[in-house]
């Protein structure tokens, strides 16, 4: 069955005025009240150094727990789930971090590895710091970040779930058959290990002009070569394609739920984004046809 959705938003670059800052923070609670959702999802946004060149230019992001208590000003009742790129800071920083978001209240952390296995990070793998923060902050709730389209994902999924990772987020998805496989997979693995299934939450995101599209994928986002052409077949049309990509999407996960998956106590969620500041809005409208999915 589908269980749940989480919003995840982008928080605002530094150069904001704290007037432009709070505006979006009451916009995000507006979103969030709108459609009963509890959890915020707020990733670290950092400079990465990806093959090719960047869509878009990085702009230098405010604290994310920051504006996080910034919605929950506006929407008291609002979780915040904070991700950290834990790799990348040293031990000892990501032990002082983890006390400090746990003393503003924060009960929820997704836990983010790095980009590649073959540099020699600072910081904890996602395991190690799982294991930190199972043992120091038990009443944490973690997650993890999976990647349907990644070879022996299901086997990845399970190690992070041994070392006390909840829950995952999926990178953003424009199809199914790479998520279905794993899922199976995953279910196979669990039994056998006498694990209970995760819940994950599968991220859906809006686009609206080929530069999205363009981002995305340099984010490592992978579209099906036919998906793809369709989509940036023609820019004035790009938003109106996505969202019936996204909503075969979103037909295609409640079907697998309602026909595969029925009676495995298997429940998956969303999670849905805008990935541009200029798409708050169009992520509305993935929010209304899941909600309308529910019933």
């Amino acid at each position: 069955m589908v269980k749940s959705i989480i919003f995840e938003i982008i928080t605002p670059p530094q150069s904001w005025l704290e007037g432009k800052v709070r505006s979006w923070a009451s916009r995000v609670a507006r979103i969030l009240e709108a459609n009963s959702i509890t959890r915020l999802n707020i990733p670290e946004v950092v400079s990465e150094s990806r093959d090719g060149s960047r869509a878009v230019s990085f702009l230098k992001k405010m604290d994310q727990v920051r504006f996080g208590e910034m919605v929950r000003e506006v929407s008291p009742g609002v979780a915040l789930v904070p991700n950290k790129i834990c790799v990348l800071v040293p031990p000892e920083k990501f032990r002082d971090w983890v006390g400090e978001v746990h003393a503003k209240g924060v009960r929820d952390l997704i836990l983010v590895g790095g980009e590649s296995h073959r540099v020699q990070y600072p910081g904890w793998s996602v395991p190690e710091a799982a294991a930190f923060v199972r043992e120091n902050y038990p009443d944490v709730r973690l997650g993890g970040i999976t990647i349907f389209t990644r070879p022996r994902e299901a086997d990845r999924i399970v190690a992070k779930m041994k070392a006390g990772i909840d829950f995952f987020c999926s990178q953003i998805v424009f199809e199914t058959a790479n998520l279905k496989q794993v899922l199976a997979q995953l279910d196979r693995r669990c039994r056998e290990e006498g694990l209970g299934f995760p819940d994950v939450y599968v991220s859906l995101t809006p686009a609206s002009r080929i530069r999205d599209i363009e981002f995305m994928t340099w984010l490592g986002v992978e579209f099906p070569s036919a998906v793809l052409g369709y989509l940036v077949e023609e820019e004035e049309r790009i938003e109106e394609r996505t969202f019936e990509v996204v909503e075969r999407v979103i037909g295609e996960i409640f079907d697998f739920t309602a026909g595969d998956l029925q009676g495995s106590g298997i429940e998956l969620g969303f999670n849905v984004e805008h990935v541009m500041y200029s798409n708050l809005e169009l992520s509305e409208r993935i929010l209304d046809h899941i909600q309308g999915r529910l019933g």
